[in-house]
């Protein structure tokens, strides 16, 4: 008897044992010991299906051993190891993690509510029907806040990318065949390593929110970002990292003039603007011009230089750079005549607060001005033509390829049908026409499916009945031509066989007793030989 790992032969080395008592692994009749020739045609995972939910009922201990001994004899398999994890755990433990699960959602949940009603001192204001807040903590709480969460999260990052990482190794060690496995292995090598080093040179600027821990950085990492900072691989945690317009949100509102007397103010589509007009809802869409123009109020004029680009656009009348600032070109104040002369000044606006009586005022908007922002200009202009100069904007027409396919007119073509309709109107009736589609087809699908279902019941019946019909009267058939031809009965051939067997028990007797007479003949030979 051989014993190789954990399979282990039984009575004469016909089948094996694993670990878990399931007698489904074929050995060969020669009993040999190398198990891995054993399993050239019946691979080892046809016993880790089989013997799953058995292994499942067992000790920890004893499932962590089994699930070594079908990965070290699954050289063969990639999906079966996976049937065989899936079987491994009973539908109780199912149930309890998943309700561990929900029960750590609901905490995050918990606190995240728990956390923003403190933090921001929300309370319900039943006389005005809303909800009102205030800040509720310091600058120093926040930045002891960020000092006690921001290394935590990194430990939370490496934890977690390492246990994706290994489970990645595991998978691709399940592959079929060599040649496979080897390409698979290279492959996690060369993604891991790459995700490893983005995630250690992303640590520096996450740690930029709180300096003190991005003071305990190891000095390597900061030397490998400072290598790759001119790739821009990484950069800093969120779109905000501090939120702007606390003090009123800065706004750059361009006026317009054909006498430099009377000044008209250009309205936007999107950002604030008109004191009366209410925020809209964009969303999904993006306006770019108007999200621009908040990041160059941010700051002066020079850090924008394609602001100077806008106002030479204007000033020439650009019918492209128009439709960005207005789709329904009629709104725009000079789409009859571009303007003379152009400005920007800078405002704060804050939303207007409810009046003493609950109503709330016409306009939504109340505003503050800040400072000039860019001066008067005028085609021709001295400073114009430096700033355009000094940024290489001045007439300068990108180069574009104009494309005459099939695709390319039909793209064109629409466009123009759409032209004028507000993005946004667009974008959400895009996404109301696609998912009525796709509630439609899938009724559809639904529908047929019930119809198809109905009918294979039918068949299956019809069927069903067709077949004992035709059980019964090959029965009834066989019967007869039994009767006819003399067939003997069931009772007298059950009778004959029992003769039969003690007949061949008697021969097999005799055999038995005369092989043992010839072995202990010889036997007795061979002491005879030896006593000699």
């Amino acid at each position: 008897m051989v014993t190789t790992g954990f399979c282990q032969p039984v009575g004469s080395c016909d089948t094996a044992v694993s670990p878990w008592g399931s007698s489904c692994c074929p050995l060969p009749p020669s009993c040999g010991s190398d198990l891995t020739s054993a399993w050239t045609h019946t691979p080892p995972w046809s016993c880790c299906v089989s013997s799953g939910l058995r292994l499942a009922s067992q000790p920890r201990w004893w499932r962590v051993s089994g699930t070594a001994w079908c990965f070290s004899a699954s050289g063969r398999c990639t999906s079966p190891c996976t049937r065989w994890a899936r079987f491994s755990s009973t539908s109780s433990e199912s149930r309890l993690w998943s309700w561990l699960c929900y029960l750590v959602e609901l905490a995050v949940w918990s606190l995240m509510i728990f956390g923003s009603v403190i933090c921001f001192d929300l309370q319900l204001d039943t006389t005005k029907n809303g909800i009102s807040s205030r800040t509720a903590i310091t600058y120093h709480q926040f930045n002891q806040f960020l000092k006690t969460v921001t290394i935590p999260c990194i430990w939370i990052g490496v934890f977690s990318l390492t246990w994706e990482m290994v489970t990645a190794m595991f998978r691709y060690a399940c592959v079929c065949g060599f040649l496979k496995r080897f390409c698979g292995t290279v492959q996690w090598t060369v993604f891991a390593a790459a995700t490893g080093a983005m995630f250690t040179v992303s640590l520096v600027p996450f740690t930029y929110l709180e300096h003190d821990s991005h003071a305990k950085l190891w000095p390597g990492v900061r030397r490998s970002y400072e290598v790759v900072d001119r790739f821009q691989l990484v950069n800093s945690y969120g779109l905000f990292r501090r939120m702007t317009g606390v003090g009123g949100r800065p706004e750059v509102i361009i006026e317009g003039s054909n006498d430099g007397v009377a000044w008209t103010e250009i309205e936007f589509m999107y950002k604030p603007g008109n004191l009366s007009a209410p925020p809209p809802v964009v969303t999904p869409h993006q306006p770019r011009l108007d999200w621009q123009m908040w990041f160059a109020a941010l700051g002066p004029h020079t850090q924008a230089p394609w602001f100077t680009s806008l106002m030479y656009s204007l000033l020439q009348g650009k019918k492209d750079v128009i439709e960005l600032i207005q789709t329904d070109v009629s709104q725009y104040p000079f789409h009859q005549q571009p303007p003379a002369y152009l400005r920007a000044h800078r405002y704060r606006y804050w939303f207007t607060q409810p009046k003493a009586d609950g109503s709330y005022p016409e306009r939504w908007w109340r505003r503050v001005y800040d400072e000039e922002f860019y001066p008067t200009v005028h085609l021709g202009n001295t400073f114009l033509e430096s700033m355009l100069d000094q940024h290489g904007l001045k007439d300068k027409s990108p180069s574009r390829r104009v494309f005459n396919s099939t695709v390319a007119q039909a793209m064109r073509w629409v466009r123009s049908q759409v032209r004028g309709v507000p993005a946004h109107t667009l974008i959400w009736t895009l996404i109301a026409c696609s998912a009525t589609f796709c509630l439609l087809q899938g009724l559809r699908k639904r529908n047929k499916g019930t119809t198809l279902t109905a009918e294979d019941a039918a068949t299956v019946n019809d069927c069903t009945e067709n077949l004992e019909k035709s059980d019964e009267q090959q029965a009834v058939e066989e019967e007869e031509g039994e009767k006819e031809e003399g067939v003997p009965s069931e009772d007298e051939m059950e009778a004959a066989e029992g003769e039969e067997d003690i007949v061949c028990d008697d021969e097999e007797d005799e055999e038995q007793e005369e092989d043992e007479d010839e072995e202990r003949k010889e036997k007795d030979e061979i002491l005879r030989k030896k006593g000699i």
